[in-house]
């Protein structure tokens, strides 16, 4: 229930500042990343459970992702030209591989 409520935590902060910066389309996408990412996690956490005792790694990972995603989304808020600026380093490097 804890992680629950942290990760739910992180993508409502992440809403909020989409919100403040009038670009919700950011934090939609980065919920969209979490929830793949959280799949992912989810899966690798399941195969290795099969052969080791995980515990509560799956969890600790998850929530460790969704604080990065927030803490991206306050850092495009304090710093959004810099930001932008990775964000087109980014894209070129995506349309290099493309």
């Amino acid at each position: 229930m804890t992680t629950f409520v942290l990760i739910l935590g992180c993508i409502l902060f992440m809403f909020v500042i989409g919100m403040i910066r009038d670009n919700p389309g950011r934090a939609v996408a980065d919920t969209a990343l979490l929830v793949l990412l959280i799949g992912i996690i989810t899966i690798v956490d399941l195969l290795l459970g099969l052969f080791i005792d995980t515990g509560i790694a799956g969890s600790v990972v998850a929530v460790a992702c969704a604080a990065v995603l927030a803490l991206d989304a306050l850092y495009g808020l304090m710093a959004p030209e810099r930001q932008k600026q990775r964000d087109k380093m980014l894209r070129r490097l995506m349309k290099r591989r493309a």
